[in-house]
């Protein structure tokens, strides 16, 4: 019996069939003439191959050396040579299936490619992007469909693009965006996320940063909370908002190789159901954060090697993840979910028919608010930046739009986590107990003071190298808590690198001062902390002076208010303070604690509970 398809195993040659057909009853064909011009040329199924290719698709190379395929007839999406189901390879073999009504081979299949291979990497390097890129002052988005439409963000709107001048790549997680809609609120989107109104600024941050900007630095978005809190859902939703997969959440992996898979697949990498992070992952989501890189082996070969480089928007959830590093303490931002009592929680199947019904308006509301931030963006002006700079403008950007405090409670935020990630290391607890005035010495000296009774923790270092090495690691992270941490060098007789050490409450004494935002001089939070419920003061339980949370000590005093103050629309909140002079002198109506600069701000607000009306009195 005849296949339908005859395959082509050897790949040698490629003879296209004589389908004609005649009767008995038909008169027998005149002899053909001699053909004098020689022997045909017969060409393999890889020569067939590579012509499909070359009259159909451009070639050309990625930053990172891979070679791809462009569509002559237009489109902006590559195929990669190899690959899933939208790889060159695979459109090939369809191609040729269709034009000679043979199935190529594998090894006309590998040796064809090799050709094409070897023609992309004649051509100069492109950039090629994962469903964000950036071009000539807007944001390019890919949204995913099989029309390859592209959505073009600015500071003037957003419109579906015509003309794109950039080019996305697809892989197999990668997943279509409804068509936006113009006209929508972010109510929709409050409406499913288990988020507080304070918490929602930094979430809308978040969000802005991950669509709207590819070429920054995005901190790690944690969801935390108990069981019941709706993590894993707001998570899901949340990576369905910037970059819609098929497996928006994914389980932590289990090695730097598996994370390296995990990340190089999507633009925004969902973790579910978190419970620690080991130091490999802090370092691999570190290096996410900020922009990774590694090199790998190639697949198929023996000694080639593959550079994997990208930078990835991140969000994970869990119960309690303990105390992050405080390199990650320092790139993250930490939203806490209330608890869903039994008379607000709803089943699944309306939870998503509703978010279906309403991702197309939340959609194009989160377009429109990148818009506007960027239109704010070029305006922008801090006399201090965290660590997250670009990350910073932006809230502060979303702040001038929404008439929020994203960015005060970025600031609050990060004092908060670099005290965690301090006082969860052993040494650096010790170090808080031992050293209570200015010290000064060698790492050496520091470990005998600091060494304690019996046998030390696992993490102890061992020597002063080891002592080094942790105040090097954590000399940021002390200093958001409120220590001057010094390296005076080894310009002295014995030739040893000397520190100098003040805790928080003599660092100004001895420390050069940093200015602080004028933002966190005319703004004001809402009082509500972790699970939207206020904390009373304790004044029993104040020790060292009287202070509660001594390390949240920040000491750095602020300048005026300028009239291009951050929060204010109009320079008058600028006006007043150039005019009421600084807030050094402001005191804390309750406890009589100094309101000096946001750090203050951050420590009196939870030992109060006060109305939105009070929390004014808390700010100079």
């Amino acid at each position: 019996m005849n296949s339908p398809n005859p395959v082509n195993t050897t790949g040698d040659s490629h003879v296209t069939p004589d389908m004609s057909a005649r009767t008995d009853g038909d008169a027998a064909p005149a002899a053909p003439a001699p053909d004098t011009s020689g022997p045909k040329e017969r060409k393999s199924a890889a020569a067939v191959l590579v012509e499909l290719a070359q009259d159909r698709y451009g070639f050309g190379c990625t930053t990172d050396g891979e070679p791809f395929a462009v569509p002559k007839t237009g489109g902006n999406i590559v195929r990669m040579l190899r690959g899933g189901r939208s790889s060159l390879r695979a459109e090939l073999a369809q191609n040729y299936q269709r034009q000679t009504g043979l199935i190529a081979g594998q090894q006309a299949l590998a040796d064809a490619l090799l050709v094409i291979e070897g023609t992309a990497r004649q051509s100069e390097p492109r950039a090629v992007h994962l469903r964000v890129a950036e071009h000539a002052g807007a944001t390019w988005i890919d949204l995913g469909d099989a029309a390859e439409s592209v959505v073009r963000v600015d500071s003037r709107g957003w419109t579906m693009a015509g003309e794109v001048p950039v080019l996305f790549r697809r892989t197999a997680l990668t997943d279509a965006f409804p068509a936006p809609e113009p006209g929508g609120t972010l109510d929709d989107l409050w409406a499913l996320l288990n988020v507080t109104p304070a918490d929602r600024p930094l979430v809308l941050g978040w969000l802005v940063a991950a669509l709207g900007w590819e070429q920054i630095p995005h901190p790690m978005l944690a969801l935390l909370g108990e069981q019941g809190t709706g993590k894993s859902s707001a998570t899901k939703n949340l990576v369905q908002l910037v970059d819609p997969s098929g497996v928006p959440l994914r389980k932590p992996p289990r090695d730097a190789t598996g994370w390296i898979t995990a990340a190089a697949g999507s633009w925004v990498v969902g973790l579910d159901n978190m419970s620690v992070i080991p130091g490999w992952l802090s370092d691999s989501l570190c290096r996410a954060v900020t922009g990774d890189g590694d090199v790998v082996r190639r697949l198929y070969t023996d000694d080639d090697l593959a550079v994997v480089s990208f930078r990835r928007a991140i969000v994970m959830n869990g119960i309690d993840v303990g105390a992050m590093a405080p390199d990650l303490a320092d790139r993250s931002i930490v939203v806490n979910l209330d608890r869903i009592t039994e008379d607000r929680r709803r089943p699944e199947s309306q939870l998503v028919q509703a978010w279906e019904t309403a991702w197309p308006r939340v959609f194009g509301a989160l377009l429109s608010q990148v818009q506007a931030c960027k239109a704010q963006v070029p305006g922008v002006r801090l006399d201090s930046l965290p660590r997250m700079a670009d990350f910073a403008v932006v809230l502060a950007a979303l702040d001038q739009v929404n008439g929020t405090a994203g960015l005060a409670a970025y600031r609050d935020q990060a004092s908060t986590l670099a005290l965690d990630a301090v006082t969860s290391d052993p040494f650096l607890a010790a170090l808080s107990v031992h050293v209570t005035e200015a010290w000064q010495g060698t790492a050496g000296a520091l470990l005998d003071l600091v060494q304690p009774e019996g046998n030390p923790p696992r993490t102890w270092p061992k020597s002063a190298r080891g002592v080094t090495g942790i105040l090097k690691r954590t000399a940021p992270a002390l200093r958001s808590a409120g220590w001057g941490v010094e390296d005076l060098g080894a310009a002295n007789k014995n030739g040893v690198t000397v520190w100098r050490l003040t805790p928080p409450g003599d660092v100004s004494e001895s420390s050069p001062l940093i200015p602080a935002s004028p933002s966190s001089q005319v703004t004001a939070l809402p009082t509500t902390g972790s699970g939207g419920e206020g904390r009373v003061s304790d004044p029993s339980r104040r020790g060292n002076g009287g202070e509660r949370y001594p390390a949240l000590r920040v000491v750095n005093p602020p300048i005026p208010a300028t009239p291009d103050a951050l929060t204010s629309r109009n320079g008058e909140a600028g006006k007043a303070g150039n005019e009421s002079g600084t807030s050094q002198v402001g005191t804390c109506p309750d406890c009589g604690e100094s309101l000096t600069g946001p750090g203050y701000t951050a420590r009196c607000r939870p030992n109060h509970h006060t109305d939105d009306a009070q929390e004014s009195t808390h700010v100079s």
